[in-house]
């Protein structure tokens, strides 16, 4: 099996009538996608208590401060530098580096003096661009293919409905039969026109064959056993992408490689041998371009079973974007300037097509699919930038214990995506995304890892449990970050929350006063109750003001 995957979410949301007095709200419920099943022991609580230490975000964003020298944050992924850590560089410069002095490091204390609240400490990203590293610049090696005019023509002729139309309508009954009806459709046309009635209608009649065993897939199969079988393995997809391209006279290449599939691992990324064959099309204006019509068809979904599913990501597909899942055996088939490394290529972040789809940019881990773990705060960070439109959030696969937060940080302008493991050793972290006017399920866009090793989860996090508007509005909690509060204990919450006009706290059903919010802002002191502690919001745009929105839960423990 040689595919993507395609992994999906769904955001819980409660809501709750505004009520008349104080009484109780309906009632939520008491899980989440984000809930863990079991609670940290007591004595773990109480390990966690003493090391709590205070908020505190650095004066500007990081990346304005220190990552502009090395990259631009505010165009897409393309280049990247990707940076491989030298020890020998890094025992070096440890010995004749000197630390600077506290009363020159730049922060701002969020929280009152007098309040003792949880603390943040962020790592800055000037820390890891300062080490030395191996770089290697990925870019395409013909610029100009992807001009603007290019761009304009391939998204119309993706755009346009009549090409789908007339060949959903069409009733073929061989090869030869289909290459007639390509002619016939494309007449006088321009090439890529022709290229993209040949991706569609593979990508609509032709079904991956995921029970192929997988030392079989380099198996030759001509067009017309394809065609009656109406499914093939990447290799058959290659050929009959390559017959078509022949009969209607388009230069067509089909590349051998290795892909990160269904089964590559983070933590083992390894090729025991080639997995992988996909096409490369020369346009009229002489330039080369990629495509994958296997994985343009479909994916495997959380049931691990195959999903079809139009992807235009692997039609035309830039260099610099196919690169982080597809490295061909033969290296000027990567068409970058320089071509990278198998090493270079396993040691980049695991990125989606979505990931390109909704135009996002990795700042932190930028050059790396492995994050670092933040030993003091028990977390690992990863910051993403994203268009106004695009909403996220993250998990950490297959355990359900360890706890995750996404939440907007306003002043860098990023989204922050926290990772809580709860046991030591190796973890996946997938950050999912769609787009906020859209219906449809969150998508995986990046997976990366992290490695806690067990004398680091002392401090052992949970972070508080948050609801599908939390992430649609892009929220913020400012505190406390611990997702536990001690029972009996004063703590003062602060978050802030756009487009809300006011917002109130649930204390075990029972309502606090509304309070109106300032500049985006929400602050308010509690006495924990017994069980739980719920943040609501009633947002501008909701008619009548009749509802509240369930954002942000903290569980109670002694």
């Amino acid at each position: 099996m040689v595919i993507s995957s395609t992994l999906t979410t769904q955001l819980e949301d409660i809501h709750a009538p505004v009520p008349l007095s104080r009484t109780r709200p309906r009632s939520v419920p008491v899980y989440t996608l984000k809930s863990p099943t079991t609670t940290p022991s007591p004595s773990r609580l109480e390990q966690n208590r003493r090391h709590h230490q205070k908020i505190s975000v650095e004066d500007k964003p990081p990346f304005i401060n220190f990552a502009s020298a090395y990259i631009n944050p505010y165009r897409p992924l393309s280049p990247v530098p990707v940076y491989h850590h030298s020890r020998r560089h890094s025992r070096s410069r440890s010995r004749n580096s000197k630390r600077k002095p506290k009363n020159q490091r730049s922060s701002v204390d969020l929280i009152h003096k007098n309040e003792d609240d949880n603390k943040i400490h962020e790592d800055t990203i000037a820390t890891k661009l300062t080490r030395n590293y191996h770089s290697v610049e990925i870019s395409p090696s013909d610029p100009n293919a992807f001009d603007m005019r290019f761009c304009h023509k391939r998204q119309m002729i993706i755009d346009n409905p009549f090409y789908r139309e007339k060949v959903d309508s069409w009733k073929v009954s061989s090869i030869n039969h289909l290459i007639t009806l390509i002619k016939d459709l494309t007449v006088e046309k321009n090439i890529t026109d022709r290229i993209w009635v040949i991706y569609y209608w593979i990508s609509q009649n032709i079904q991956y064959d995921i029970d192929t065993d997988f030392n079989s897939h380099h198996r030759y199969q001509t067009a017309e056993d394809i065609f009656r079988a109406g499914k093939s393995t990447c290799e058959g997809y290659a050929s009959i992408f390559k017959i078509l391209c022949d009969n209607l006279n388009i230069s067509c290449e089909k590349i051998r490689g290795y892909a990160k599939d269904f089964f590559f691992k983070i933590d083992k990324p390894t090729f025991s041998q080639i997995n992988h064959t996909w096409n490369a099309v020369q346009l009229n204006n002489n330039h080369w371009y990629l495509i994958d019509s296997a994985w343009g068809t479909g994916y495997i979904d959380n049931y691990h079973k195959y999903k079809k599913e139009l992807k235009t990501h692997y039609f035309l597909t830039h260099p610099e974007h196919m690169i982080y899942n597809h490295l061909p055996e033969e290296s000027q088939w990567q068409l970058l300037s320089k071509p990278i490394t198998m090493d270079d290529y396993i040691h980049l972040p695991h990125i989606h097509s979505y990931y390109f789809t909704y135009n996002l940019n990795i700042i932190s881990p930028r050059f790396s699919s492995i994050v670092s773990y933040n030993t003091n705060q028990s977390f690992a960070e990863v910051l993403i930038q994203a268009p106004d439109d695009i909403q996220l959030t993250c998990s950490i696969k297959d355990d359900i214990r360890s706890t995750s937060l996404t939440q907007y940080d306003i002043s860098r302008q990023v989204w922050q995506c926290l990772f809580a493991p709860h046991k030591s050793g190796f973890h996946t972290l997938i950050i999912f995304a769609k787009q906020i006017s859209t219906i449809n399920l969150l998508k995986n866009v990046i997976e990366l890892g992290v490695n806690v090793h067990s004398n680091d989860l002392i401090k052992g996090k949970i972070l508080p449990m948050t609801f599908g508007k939390f992430t649609e509005y892009k929220c913020q909690i400012l505190s406390p970050l611990n997702g536990i509060l001690k029972r009996g204990t004063k703590v003062t919450i602060r978050c802030r929350i756009p487009h809300a006009s006011c917002a109130r706290i649930s204390l075990d059903g029972v309502w606090s006063d509304e309070v109106p919010l300032k500049n985006d802002m929400f602050r308010q002191r509690i006495n924990v109750p017994e069980q739980e502690v719920i943040v609501y919001a009633k947002f501008h745009n909701k008619k009548m003001h009749k509802t509240y929105d369930g954002l942000i839960r903290y569980i109670v423990e002694n």
